[in-house]
This record gives C-alpha cells, structure tokens and sequence, in this order.
C-alpha cells in the first residue's frame, strides 16, 4: 500500500488594489479598442475579398443585360400629331369691353387679387341677367378664362375641330346618368363646359349690377340656383347621398360670405372665382369675403350659367359660346 504525504503549505492571500479612477476607464478602454480593432481586422481579412468578388460579377452582369436591352429595344417616339394651339391675340390690359345692351363695360382682362395668376383671365363672353317676366335687367356678368386652358382648348373631350356656336348651346344627346364614354361630337351643350370646368385651371365670374342691389339679394339669388342645381343632380343620381348633405352644409358657408344690410352700388364689381384647386372664393372690389372648399358646389355655381335648361342668363349663354367659336376660327394673315 502506497500512502501520501500531503505537506501543508501557507495560503498566502495578496489583496489586489484597484487602478485609480482615473487610470480605470483607460485601461477598459484601451483593451476594449484594442479588442475591437482586432475584430474589423479579422473580418476584413476573411470577407473583403468574397464581398468584392461577389459585387464584381453582378455589376458585369447588370451591365451586360443593360446593353442587350438597349440593343433591342426601339427609342420611344411620339407618332401621334398633337393638337394645334390656339393662338390668342395680345390685349393691353386697360381694353374694355361693352355690353351693348346695359351701355356697362368690362375689363377684357382680370387679374383677381385673391389667386395667384401667372396670367391675367381672358373674357371670353359677358351678358346681363334679367329676372322675371318682365325682363328685369339685374346685373351684367363675364365669364373669363385662364389663358392656358384656352390655348389647349383642343384636349379636352369635346372642345375638338368641329367645335361650333350651336355645339355649345345645343343640350346634350344623352341624360347625365349616362357614363358610357362619348365621342366628340356626342358632347355638346352642359357638358362641354362640365368638361371644360374639370381642367385645373382658373375661372371667373364678374359680375357688375345695372342698378344699385345688396348683398343680401346677390346671395339669394346664387343659393337658390345652386339649391335646385343640387337637387336636380340628385334626381340624375350624379351626385351620392354624401355630396348632397356636403353640399347643404357648403351652400350655408357660402351664403355667411355676404354681409348682410350692405348695398353694392352701382359701378362695382363682385366675382365669383372657380380657382385651379376647385375652390370657390367670393371677391369684392379685390377683397376676398371667402373660400369654398367643396369641388361640386364650386363647379355647379359656374354651370348654373351655361345650364341646358334655365341658365342664369341666356345672354351671357349666347355670347360666351360665341366667343369661344371664335378662337377657332383662323386667323387672318397681317
């Protein structure tokens, strides 16, 4: 039997003394550095050259399937004519036009202060508006155009070659519920200006009273045709269920735009702004009473004008369609 001898030898126990908090965070940082410097070396020793490789054949690749396609593949060309622009003549801005029947003149251009134009609107018809039997002439009224809307009469549905005087004033062909897409000479009358009021361009109305009226009468009259245009859109089923309490509540807006117990004498000029976001603002003598965001009720106050049955004024009706028949008409050489 084999025995051990296990000698006892002192512990001897050495207390280590932490570095001075000042020297603490170096060492930790200096090691952590140290350590993480030998990682990135470490990756970019394993991986750089596979990453390398792998970014080199797909960029050869890329650039050999780009090439092929560029090869084959014909450049795009337009082979369809473009419409032809129509060519507006130069007017200074202080040219008037008169009404023949009111003796009244309006500005053949208009530059309301309550949009942002890039060019002054461009009257294209005026006419008065008369109430009952009696013919009652109440106040004149213009109907103007962004410029650009006009030199591109010609792309939108409708506005094309054959466009005519009777085309704008005959009414449309078919009734309103009809979405079925129309040709060109099917569009006439309402919906030509429907059409026409879609683009996102400037319209006005200026309106200047024969006589001198309130505002109080100006509002009545504008709510009650926007009223009945509403409810006869909602017969025709063109406008949902929504639209229709939307617009209640918009046509209330728009009538607080008119203060109440103030005459309009005279000489001045209120306008109604159909603006290129589909915003109906009321202005007097260049100050803003307010804005309409509501796109239905902004579009039906202008077509209430050029309605196929009962439009506001027949006269101004008349004169616009004639006006606009006029751009197309050629030119005569200088």
């Amino acid at each position: 039997m084999t025995f051990y001898h296990f000698t006892r030898l002192p512990l001897r126990i050495r207390r280590l003394t932490p570095p001075p908090a000042s020297g603490r965070k170096t060492y930790y940082s200096t090691n952590t550095t140290h350590s993480i410097k030998r990682l990135v070396v470490d990756i970019n020793l394993k991986w750089t050259a596979p990453i390398s490789l792998a970014l080199g054949v797909g960029l050869w690749f890329y650039i050999q399937e780009q090439h092929k396609r560029d090869k084959h593949e014909k450049p795009l060309r337009i082979t369809e004519q473009l419409p032809p622009t129509i060519i507006l003549n130069s007017l200074d801005k202080t040219h008037l036009i008169k009404d023949p029947y009111t003796q009244l003149e309006l500005p053949a251009q208009l530059e309301p202060l309550s949009i942002p134009l890039q060019e002054p609107l461009r009257l294209v018809g005026l006419g008065i508006r008369t109430v009952s039997i009696l013919a009652i002439k109440v106040y004149l009224a213009g109907f103007y155009a962004d410029p650009r809307a006009l030199r591109a009469l010609r792309v939108i549905p409708g506005w094309n070659d054959d466009l005519t005087q009777e085309k704008l004033l005959a009414p449309a062909l078919h009734p309103l519920p009809d979405q079925k897409k129309k040709k060109d000479d099917e569009i006439r009358g309402e919906e030509l200006m429907r059409n026409l009021l879609a683009a996102p361009t400037h319209f006005a109305i200026q309106i200047a009273p024969v006589r001198a009226t309130d505002f109080t009468h100006l509002r009545d009259g504008f709510c009650r045709s926007l009223t009945a245009r509403m409810k006869l859109a909602s017969v025709h089923g063109t406008v949902s269920e929504t639209d229709l309490e939307r617009a209640s509540q918009s046509i209330s807006t728009f009538r607080s735009f008119f203060p109440t117990g103030v005459s309009v004498p005279k000489g001045r000029t209120l306008t109604l702004i159909r603006t290129s976001r589909h915003t109906l603002v009321v202005e007097y003598d260049g100050k803003k009473l307010g804005e309409l965001d509501d796109a239905i009720v902004a579009r039906e106050m202008f077509l209430a004008y050029f309605a196929d049955q009962d439009p506001i004024s027949t006269k101004l009706k008349e004169s616009v369609a004639q006006g606009f028949s006029d751009l197309y008409q050629p030119r005569p050489a200088p």
